[in-house]
C-alpha cells in the first residue's frame, strides 16, 4: 500500500484513498511523507530532478555522524545498498546513488521495526511519559512528537537510537521566525498560517507539560518539543493501516490450527468442514484489514528514506509491503553513481514546502497565489492563481458574479488584470530588486534568503497571470 508524506489535516482530507499494495500493486501518487523537512537546516532551491554529488563527498565516511548512522542503520535491518546519505551544494543533506538504479526497483526498504510509527489502534506506548487520556484524544504528529520525545529519553537503549541521534537538534522552520521577519515573505495567507501554527503549537506543548507523567516527560523543554515537532512535521510519511502484522497473523493462524486439528480429532468432526471453517475465517481477517486500511491511517518516520530530499518533477512512491511487513522506496527514473536520489513529498504548495519543510522549490509546478480583492461594498473576492498564471474557475465565476457582468467577458477580465496589478504593485520590493539581492545572497542571512527566494516564486505567478490577461483582453479587443 502506498504512502505518502503528511502536510497538513486540510490537505489529507483530499489525498486519494490507496488500496493496500497486497492487492492492488498500482502506484500510489508520487509521493513522499508527512511533513518532512529534509535534514539541512537551509532553505533549498530545487530545479532540476538530478542533481550531482560535490567531489569533495566520499562513499560512507561522511560528517555529521552520518558513518554511525549508517552502521546502526544497517544493523536495524534497513537494506539501502545503492544509496547513502551524502552532502551536496551549500552543506545539502541528501542521498546520492552509489549503484545504478533502474527505473521502479525498489531501493530502501525499512522493516516496520526499525521505524517509529503510530498506530491508530494501539494504546498509549508510553504511559509512564504521558497519561493515556492525553495520548487518546491527541492528533496524529503530537503523538508522533510525543513518541520521538520518549524514544530519545531512552538514550541507546532506545531501538532507534541511531536515527535520533542524527536528527536536527534544531531546525529553523518559519514557525521560529518573528513577525517583521514573516512580513520579509511579501505574502500574507503564510503570514497567517505560520503564526497560527505557532499559537497552536504553544498550545500543545502546554498540555503535553499538564499530561507528562514522570521526571522524563515533565524535563522536556520548550525548544526540545519544537524540534521534535518540527522533525515530525517535515519527515514523517501516512499511509493506509494494514492491520495486524503478517507475522503475527501467522503464529496466531498456528494456534487456531493446532487447536481446531485438535478439536476436530476429538469432536470427530470431518476434513473437508475444518478446512471450509479455516478458509472463512482467514479470508474474514483478509477482508478486515481491506475495509480497516480504507478507513483507518498509521503514520511512520523512516530511517535513510526521510533522508531523501524532494523534487515535484520525480516520479516515485513510498509503499508498505504487507508480506514483507516493510516500508520501500523506489523511483520512476532511473538514477546513475554519484548522482543525487529524489523522490517527491507529492503535489505540493511552496507555502506548504516552506512553512513544514523549510524550503521553496523553483519553478514549482504545484504552486499557487492566493489574494483577496475587497469590493466597495466590503464584501472580499478571492483569486487563486495557479502555477501557470492561470486563474481557477471558481475564481473567475467568483469575480464575474460579484461584478454583475456575467454577460461581458472584456470586462471580467479588466477586472482580473487591475486585481493582479494591484497585488503585485503593492510589494515592497520589485522581481528586479529581489533578483538582484539574490546576487549578493552570499552576503544575507539564512532567513533573508529564504525569504527571498520564497516571494520571488510568487511574482513569478503574478506576472505569468498579468501577461496571460494581457494576451486575453487583446484578443477581446479584436
Amino acid at each position: 500500500m502506498s504512502w505518502m508524506p503528511v502536510v497538513s489535516l486540510t490537505e489529507l482530507k483530499s489525498r486519494p484513498t490507496v488500496r493496500p499494495r497486497f492487492l492492488d500493486s498500482s502506484p500510489f501518487f508520487k509521493c513522499k511523507w508527512i511533513n518532512g523537512q529534509r535534514s539541512s537546516k537551509r532553505c533549498r532551491l530545487h530545479g532540476a530532478a538530478k542533481a550531482k554529488a560535490r567531489s569533495s563527498t566520499s562513499t560512507h565516511q561522511e560528517v555529521g555522524g552520518t558513518t554511525e548512522y549508517l552502521a546502526w542503520a544497517k544493523n536495524a535491518g534497513i537494506n539501502f545498498t545503492k544509496v547513502t546519505q551524502s552532502y551536496f551544494d551549500e552543506g545539502l543533506r541528501g542521498c546520492r546513488a552509489v549503484e545504478a538504479i533502474q527505473s521502479n526497483e525498489i531501493f530502501v526498504s525499512v522493516p516496520r521495526a526499525s521505524a517509529l510509527i503510530v498506530d491508530p489502534n494501539a494504546r498509549c506506548p508510553c504511559p509512564d511519559f504521558v497519561s493515556k487520556e492525553y495520548w487518546k484524544q491527541a492528533p496524529w504528529f503530537i503523538k508522533m512528537t510525543v513518541l520521538l520525545l520518549h524514544e530519545a529519553s531512552k538514550g541507546r537503549q532506545s531501538s532507534v537510537w541511531g536515527y535520533i541521534a542524527q536528527l536536527p537538534k534544531s531546525t529553523d522552520t518559519p514557525v521560529r521566525w518573528s513577525d517583521e521577519e514573516l512580513d520579509e515573505l511579501q505574502y500574507k495567507p503564510i503570514k497567517d498560517k505560520i503564526i497560527e501554527q505557532r499559537k497552536q503549537w504553544v498550545g500543545f506543548f502546554n498540555d503535553f507539560k499538564s499530561a507528562s507523567v514522570g521526571l522524563a516527560g515533565q524535563s522536556v523543554t520548550w525548544d526540545q518539543f519544537l524540534s521534535a515537532a518540527e522533525n515530525v512535521r517535515s519527515r514523517a510519511f501516512s499511509g493506509p493501516y494494514a492491520g495486524t502484522p503478517l507475522a503475527e497473523r501467522l503464529r496466531l493462524g498456528a494456534l487456531v490450527a493446532v487447536g481446531g486439528l485438535g478439536y476436530a480429532a476429538w469432536s470427530h468432526l470431518p476434513l473437508t468442514q475444518l478446512l471450509n471453517g479455516a478458509l472463512a475465517a482467514a479470508v474474514f481477517n483478509l477482508l478486515y484489514d481491506v475495509i480497516l486500511s480504507s478507513k483507518l491511517k498509521w503514520y511512520a518516520l523512516c530511517p535513510i528514506i526521510d533522508s531523501i530530499n524532494h523534487s515535484s518533477r520525480v516520479d516515485s512512491k513510498i509503499e508498505f509491503e504487507y508480506f514483507r511487513d516493510c516500508i520501500v522506496a523506489s523511483s520512476g527514473v532511473g538514477w546513475s553513481p554519484g548522482q543525487q536520489v529524489f523522490i517527491s513529498y507529492g503535489p505540493q504548495t511552496n507555502d506548504s514546502l516552506f512553512q513544514y519543510y523549510g524550503f521553496v522549490e523553483g519553478n514549482n509546478p504545484h504552486d499557487t497565489y492566493s489574494t483577496f480583492a475587497v469590493k466597495d461594498d466590503g464584501e472580499n473576492i478571492e483569486l487563486i492563481i495557479t502555477a501557470k498564471g492561470i486563474a481557477t474557475d471558481e475564481s473567475l465565476a467568483s469575480l464575474s458574479g460579484k461584478l454583475g457582468k456575467n454577460e461581458n467577458e472584456q470586462v471580467l477580465y479588466e477586472a482580473l488584470l487591475s486585481m493582479l496589478e494591484t497585488e503585485l504593485g503593492g510589494k515592497v520590493t520589485s522581481l528586479a530588486d529581489d533578483q538582484r539581492l539574490m546576487g549578493a545572497s552570499h552576503l544575507a542571512s539564512q532567513r533573508v534568503k529564504a525569504a527571498i527566494l520564497f516571494r520571488l516564486e510568487k511574482k513569478k505567478i503574478l506576472l505569468r497571470a498579468i501577461e496571460r490577461v494581457k494576451k486575453k483582453l487583446s484578443k477581446l479587443e479584436q
